[in-house]
């Protein structure tokens, strides 16, 4: 049993890695898109706000037409980047999850060779002391033997 719970020990290390190596990265790819959503966000800021700045100074009707065009593609952009933020952090709580399954499995086994070791130990001092003890008493009975 024990060398079927290394061995499973083993497969859930390696299960372990890899799970951590998705977790990290999963969180990689949403702290990416996180600061390209900012970007994209300070870009629009800035654009809507040369758009005003110019629509002070006055705007043909041609230019307001693309200035409008182009915040309106900037909002769909902004909304699909907001989409792909919350799939990336679903995806990072689905990675999470599964890593912490793997890791509560390992240290269950862990655990159970933990206490298999325990026993095996206690039970070689058990043996030890009961050597010992018949020892002693031999040596007793061979000396009280020898004073005879």
């Amino acid at each position: 049993m024990s060398r079927a719970l290394h061995l499973l020990l083993e497969q859930l290390d390696n299960k372990e890695r890899q799970a951590s190596a998705e977790l990290s990265a999963a969180q990689l790819q949403l702290q990416q898109l996180a600061q390209q959503q900012q970007m994209l966000s300070q870009y629009q800021r800035n654009y809507s706000e040369d758009f005003q700045k110019r629509g002070r100074e006055g705007l043909s009707a041609n230019q307001f037409s693309h200035f409008q065009g182009f915040i309106n593609k900037l909002e769909a952009a902004q909304e699909q980047q907001v989409d792909g933020l919350s799939n990336a952090r679903a995806q990072v709580e689905q990675t999470r999850t599964a890593w912490m399954a793997v890791r509560a499995r390992k240290q269950a086994i862990e655990t159970l060779l933990e206490r298999e070791a325990e026993r095996q130990q206690k039970e070689s001092d058990k043996q030890e002391q009961k050597m010992l003890d018949e020892l002693t008493l031999h040596r007793f009975y061979s000396q009280k033997n020898a004073q005879r």
